[in-house]
């Protein structure tokens, strides 16, 4: 017994041991995290945390996940699980100013009657975010997106911003175009989004309060103004200009102020004056005509959205761009600026000479000779890095001011027509969401503006997707004027042809120009098809020899394996039945 005895005592103690260990001491040791990810997607970035370390009053964070939606995918139940982990990460770092709940509203809940209170979405089940603070509004996330997953920190960012300076941000607006007559919703929505200051056209000096400033047209403004929009980005203010090399709007102007080619090359930008960018596969199609069948304007693009920089603040929730007769902006070589594109056009967009047309919709389907090769055109960047002065001696009756800044901050759009209500009525909401969300990045904090999309991993493309990549641009090349033809086909036979009502049997209309074009709009299809078959061939072989090769490759090892263990044990025989005899 006393053996017994003892060994109980001693398994008690150790028992009591553990439970105090946990108790008193598991607590005080550190929660130690590794992050392997390429990105570091599972760690708040020092932007972030500078964010959340200038807090200066408590906030609540309501995080409603719907997780067993029975039309949620896996993936989404996952990202469901990623933002959990990263808006624990964020309640951590804020060090007790951020109070979060972790809300799985049932059907016909309160919890879910509240979240659709606050204008949550539960189209697949509520994945949303609502944020307060005492005494302020409250801001909510309407829906996180797997689309957006490398915006995930700055989506959540900003809605603490947000509720930490609730005020809205001032911003400048400087245009060489009256705006009210030809972007009177976009001021509107500015107006309801910023503090908005309108600036007069002759300003010299940008006021001292604006950290911000949207400029319209700088082509328009007298020099002195353009002085001081440069002196004004050199001394670190933010800017979001507008130019434009064949704007649609009527204007006064008679030539285009000289020295904005002079400030955008100090910048590292240059946009040709003269040319503007076609692109027939971006080229929106509208009726010329009440009636008349669409015609495309290659002059007038809707950019969807894989011609967007989607890791980029600019295009957060946004699907489409329209633009219309649009420059083309090109990086200079020797400058130490970087651009990073925003807006692109496609592969098969090319630039025409201004002096041709006055309008993008004087641009039909059949515009050609353009005078450049086809390729991809940059139509909004944003500019970053070291600049100097176009001004080093100043201009008249001002003396010289900054000569240089170590770092500037400048998104340039080579088009104004983008702004007008007549563009922004063919793209609801899309093109004021563009210039909202990168003036709003613009005027944020450091901390806030800082912080950069985590991009998904890189992968280097193996040799059959480059294989892949290389027929499918050889085919876009070839195939770019058999379209545009069978396009122009199809609409020269229907307007000859129109719908009838049938009525029994129906006579077979033999009119040559008819028949020649029903000719023509049959066999086009059929030329696309064996073009495709034809620049395609290779990346067709090489598939069968690699399914051929996985095919037979382990069958085919095995039988060798086979027969070799056979030949073997043959020997083996063989040799056995020697010894024997």
């Amino acid at each position: 017994m006393q053996p017994t005895l003892r060994k109980g005592i001693t398994l008690t103690v150790i028992l009591l041991l553990f439970l105090a260990f946990n108790l008193v001491w598991i607590a005080k040791i550190p929660d130690i995290r590794w992050d392997l990810s390429r990105h570091k997607v599972h760690t708040l970035s020092p932007p972030a945390r500078q964010l959340l370390s200038s807090l200066e009053s408590p906030m609540d964070l309501y995080y409603f996940n719907t997780n067993n939606d029975p039309k949620r995918s896996f993936a989404l139940k996952r990202h469901g699980k990623h933002i959990e982990d990263r808006l624990r990460e964020y309640e951590k770092a804020a060090k007790g100013m951020i109070n979060l709940h972790l809300i799985d509203p049932g059907s016909f809940s309160e919890d879910a009657y509240k979240a659709r209170l606050f204008g949550l979405d539960d189209q697949a089940g509520f994945l949303g975010l609502i944020g307060t603070r005492a005494g302020h509004g409250a801001q909510r996330i309407e829906s996180f997106s797997l689309d957006r997953e490398p915006l995930l920190e700055y989506e959540i960012s900003h809605l603490i911003y947000k509720l930490q300076y609730p005020d809205r941000p001032v911003i400048g607006l400087l245009s060489g175009l009256a705006m009210g007559d030809y972007a009177g919703q976009l001021v509107t929505e500015m107006q309801r989004h910023f503090n908005l200051v309108n600036l007069e056209a002759t300003t010299e000096r940008i006021p001292e309060h604006v950290k911000t400033l949207m400029v319209v047209r700088p082509e328009a403004l007298p020099e002195q103004s353009l002085y001081g929009i440069e002196q004004f980005v050199l001394r670190g203010g933010k800017l979001m200009m507008f130019i434009d090399p064949m704007p649609e709007q009527s204007s006064n102007i008679t030539s285009a102020n000289a020295r904005l080619t002079e400030v955008l090359s100090a910048w590292g930008v240059e946009m040709p004056a003269d040319k503007f960018l076609i692109d027939h596969r971006y080229a929106e199609s509208a009726a010329p005509e009440l009636g008349k069948l669409p015609v495309q304007y290659p002059g007038r693009l809707k950019l969807p959205r894989q011609a967007m920089n989607t890791h980029d603040i600019s295009t957060w929730k946004l699907n489409t761009v329209t633009v219309s007769s649009s420059g083309a902006l090109f990086h200079r070589k020797k400058s130490g600026t970087t651009l990073t594109p925003l807006l692109q056009s496609s592969g098969q967009s090319r630039l025409l000479e201004t002096n041709r047309f006055t309008s993008a919709h004087e641009i039909d389907s059949t515009a050609d000779n353009a005078s450049t090769r086809a390729q991809h055109h940059v139509i909004a960047a944003r500019i970053e890095g070291p600049a100097y002065s176009a001004f080093p001696d100043g201009i008249k009756e001002q003396p010289a001011g900054l000569q240089k800044a170590a770092q500037i901050h400048v998104v340039v759009v080579a088009d104004t027509d983008l702004l007008t209500d007549h563009i922004n009525s063919s793209a609801p909401d899309s093109n004021a969401v563009f210039i909202l969300n990168t003036l709003d990045n613009l005027s944020a904090s450091d901390s806030l503006a800082n912080i950069r999309p985590r991009a998904p991993m890189d992968r280097s493309k193996n040799i059959m997707e480059r294989i892949r990549d290389n027929a499918e641009q050889a085919y876009e090349q070839k195939a770019t004027e058999l379209e545009r033809r069978l396009l122009r086909t199809e609409q020269e036979w229907q307007m000859l042809n129109p719908p009838a009502a049938p009525l029994g049997s129906q006579a077979v209309d033999t009119t040559p120009q008819l028949v020649a074009l029903n000719k023509e709009r049959l066999r086009l299809p059929m030329e696309l098809h064996a073009l495709r078959a034809q620049t395609h061939a290779e990346v067709h072989r090489l598939e069968l020899a690699i399914k051929l090769f996985v095919t037979l490759a382990i069958p085919g090892v095995l039988c060798l394996v086979a027969w070799v263990v056979f030949v073997r044990n043959k020997r083996r025989r063989l040799q056995a039945s020697v010894g024997l005899s």
